[in-house]
């Protein structure tokens, strides 16, 4: 009887947790839509990294291309958060 119940406890905050996080994702959706200018574009590095024939991992320098993205909290509409972007701005391509 008293695991039912802590059963229950449990269903009822993860279903809380489950709700309150789909609130937050659709409130950021929303705000994002009507705001005027949410995309940005940020400029990316890239590094190629290869593996040679001795098996160590050698670095090329890529170029540097823009990506876009939108300014919330949450990927939206395919593109990633300004602000996860902003602190992964190296994008490492691994060849091989």
């Amino acid at each position: 009887m008293v695991l039912r119940r802590k059963y229950k406890v449990v269903l009822k905050s993860l279903s809380v947790i489950a709700i309150a996080a789909i609130l937050t994702y659709a409130a950021d959706g929303l705000f994002l839509h009507y705001r005027g200018t949410p995309h940005e574009d940020l400029r990316v590095d890239s590094m190629y990294a290869m593996t040679n024939r001795w098996n160590e991992v050698e670095y090329s320098v890529g170029g540097t291309g823009s990506e876009r993205c939108v300014e919330s909290l949450f990927p939206h509409d395919g593109f990633t958060p300004c602000w996860y972007l902003t602190r992964h701005a190296m994008h490492y391509i691994r060849i091989g």
